[in-house]
């Protein structure tokens, strides 16, 4: 008998495995869909039914697996920041030896990158949060978990209250940035970059002023600046 149950219960979690499977297959059908319509009219204006109908999933189905158009817009969204992080670890990885500060930097603007095909589409997003409190705090919150990812991808694991200030200061920065990327049609987002670069560069000193860093971290800085001070003073250029 026990050989029979083991054949069951197995024969249980495959299907499971395979639901599971199927739903989120779904789901990110009915996101790209979701998407792709944000890009042509407004949030309030996206229906679930047209959305599956476009999809070719059945309504009630998509109802249960999607719930509401702006869940599948963050379902996105979401995605979106999986790319951005995966492809900024693969371009780390492959760097080397580089700062933190360069490897927070690339990840920020490779996640700009990324977007930058469907700034229509947070146009969207930013004038249906005005009347969507939900709306906006998904937005920051998902703005603040991929930025924590970052950092922490980059070597600043962002712990303890001084940690998160630092992850804040950056969404803080990112979203000041966005102003100048939403305007910025350059092949190779070089305003963006420039001042992304300018920005972090700010909040790093801010951090530095408010003790935000660790002891070490201060040391750290300390011992490059008097490297680059004393590379000065016999005509050695560190850059």
């Amino acid at each position: 008998m026990i050989l029979p149950l083991i054949a069951i219960r197995v024969c249980r979690m495959t299907h499971a495995t395979n639901d599971a499977g199927q739903t989120a297959q779904m789901f990110a059908t009915l996101a790209d869909e979701a998407w792709q319509q944000l890009g042509s009219r407004p949030l309030a204006d996206l229906t679930l039914a047209e959305i599956a109908a476009h999809a070719e999933i059945d309504a009630s189905l998509a109802v249960a697996v999607a719930g509401d158009p702006q869940q599948l817009v963050l379902g996105k969204m979401a995605a979106l920041d999986d790319q951005a992080v995966l492809e900024s670890f693969a371009d780390i990885e492959d760097a080397g030896a580089i700062p933190i500060r360069e490897k927070i930097l690339e990840a920020l603007m490779h996640r700009f990158e990324v977007y930058a095909p469907y700034r229509v589409q947070i146009q969207a997003l930013n004038r249906a949060a005005r009347g969507r409190p939900d709306l906006a705090l998904a937005l920051g919150l998902g703005l603040q978990s991929v930025t924590r990812r970052m950092l922490a991808m980059a070597g600043d694991h962002c712990d303890g209250w001084r940690g998160l200030m630092r992850v804040k200061g950056v969404v803080g920065v990112v979203m000041v940035v966005a102003r100048v990327w939403m305007k910025d049609d350059s092949p190779d987002l070089a305003p963006t970059m420039k001042e992304l670069d300018r920005r972090l560069q700010q909040a790093e000193e801010w951090a530095v002023s408010l003790r935000l860093f660790q002891q070490s971290h201060r040391r750290a800085n300390q011992s490059s600046e008097q490297e680059d001070v004393t590379a000065g003073r016999y005509g050695v250029d560190n850059d």
